[in-house]
């Protein structure tokens, strides 16, 4: 058990650190890392190919759309980082807003730190858990089993139903019935016997 002198030495260095890596933080923000010419020049010629998915703001139901774009363009510009650290900080400094821009400071803050970088395929873990809806496969499938083309063109209806099949984690045959299904009720509405 520590003495009351040595728990006030340790609280007093952990204030101490908390300061430091505070000033760090500071500095690195006001003074960004400059990036290595060659590197960057790479970069830029490949994000030409694979357009920048731009920044998470936060938004939920925006997160799917966000996420599968930066895994592409991660992967379409995997040769040009050179290690976890690029990859990560490449990542996370496009997590902005008051949720989603906090996480990735505290992430970076806690990378720099120990020196320790998440791998790729950690990091995608990690920011799936944090910023995937949770009900997003549920609501999918709850917006398959109500949904009906009313007047919309049949193949902007087959397109809208193929990617909530999808994003709902759905079969082909468990989606080729609901699909069935919903085009019978279709045409009970519209008074036919048959489907067109």
């Amino acid at each position: 058990m520590l003495s009351q002198p040595d728990m006030n030495a340790l609280l007093h260095a952990m204030r101490t650190q908390i300061a430091t890596l505070t000033l760090q933080l500071a500095e690195l923000q006001t003074n960004p890392p400059v990036a290595n010419p060659s590197v960057e020049k790479k970069f830029n010629k490949k994000v030409k190919i694979i357009a920048d998915p731009g920044a998470f703001e936060g938004d939920r139901a925006q997160f799917a759309e966000w996420w599968i774009k930066l895994q592409i363009w991660v992967k379409a510009n995997w040769d040009v980082f050179a290690d976890n650290f690029e990859v990560a900080t490449a990542v996370l400094s496009r997590l902005k807003g008051p949720v989603a821009g906090q996480y990735a400071q505290v992430r970076l803050q806690e990378c720099y730190t120990t020196g320790v970088w998440p791998t790729w395929e950690d990091l995608k873990k990690e920011i799936k858990k944090y910023f995937k809806p949770q009900a997003e496969r549920d609501w999918a499938r709850q917006q398959i089993r109500s949904f009906k083309q009313g007047n919309m063109r049949t193949d902007d209806y087959v397109t809208k139903f193929l990617a909530l099949s999808i994003q709902g984690g759905l079969g082909n045959e468990h989606a080729v019935e609901l699909l069935e299904r919903n085009s019978r009720s279709t045409c009970k509405i519209r008074g036919t016997r048959t489907c067109p």
